[in-house]
């Protein structure tokens, strides 16, 4: 038996509102495979409360993070046990993408008309919203500026939303964003259209306490495992556009630090 002293899980990617039932019935089904796999006091439900992104004090059983905390601002602090393959336009495999979106009325056609636009990017250590959008414009950067303003939005689903009110330009947003936004809340995309994709890079990947003992992590693995390959759990899944989990550690997301250098080697340090 895997005796585990873990306080919380959460799960504050893709979690819009109105998905709510669809996360718990995720975690539950979760929870009840890591009983199952020896699993001893998992919790019992989401936190939705606490701050995502690090794990300072080795608290986390479960959660979702994104790739490029985890050699920044989360370094040893968790550790990955896999990366979500998404069932989303953008997504291949256990990579993802960002779609450079704009509004549908507006002139903007191609990257380089949005030199001196007005850019919106969900946190200042995203992937998604941030450093591989950074790696697209450093080629096009101008003494190190591009944008005539960037403005911090607080998450992905806002940046749409301040794309849609005209406060600024255009964002990069995540793919499986847009595409679970397109399914539970078409009204806010009905008016935005993509002119440019980013690279790919791995999906935010699901992790643990860099704290987890061996066996509990390994059950976790099973456990996710289990949820995506079970055709019990197939409705659970299919809700989040979850298609399966790719086994990986953290080197499958160097990728990201790759980004950043080439962003810099290119004298574009800022997204800017």
């Amino acid at each position: 038996m895997v005796i585990l002293q873990r306080t919380y899980a959460s799960f504050p990617w893709y979690a819009l509102p109105e998905m709510r039932a669809a996360t718990d019935a995720f975690y539950a089904a979760l929870r009840e495979r890591s009983l199952a796999r020896g699993v001893d006091r998992a919790p019992e439900t989401l936190d939705r409360e606490r701050p995502h992104g690090t794990d300072e004090t080795g608290a986390c059983f479960f959660t979702q993070t994104c790739g490029y905390p985890l050699f920044t601002t989360a370094r040893n602090h968790f550790t990955v046990l896999g990366a979500p393959c998404y069932a989303a336009p953008g997504c291949e495999g256990p990579l993802h993408k960002s779609f450079i979106m704009v509004r549908d009325a507006s002139a903007y056609r191609e990257i380089a008309d949005l030199h001196d636009a007005r850019f919106a990017v969900n946190e200042a250590d995203s992937n998604s919203g941030m450093n591989i959008s950074r790696r697209l414009f450093a080629d096009r950067a101008r003494d190190g500026s591009f944008f005539a303003s960037v403005r911090l939005s607080g998450s992905h689903v806002r940046s749409v939303e301040l794309i849609a009110e005209k406060v600024v330009d255009a964002a990069a947003i995540d793919c499986v964003t847009y595409a679970l936004l397109a399914r539970y809340r078409p009204s806010a995309v009905r008016s935005l259209r993509a002119i440019a994709e980013t690279a790919s890079s791995p999906t935010p990947p699901f992790v643990t306490s860099v704290t987890t003992d061996d066996a509990t992590t390994q059950a976790l693995r099973a456990a996710l495992h289990d949820v995506v390959s079970m055709a019990r759990y197939a409705t659970v899944c299919d809700a989040l556009l979850l298609a399966d989990v790719a086994p990986c550690d953290e080197r499958a997301y160097a990728i990201v630090m790759a980004y950043e250098r080439e962003a810099a080697a290119r004298g574009y340090r800022t997204l800017r």
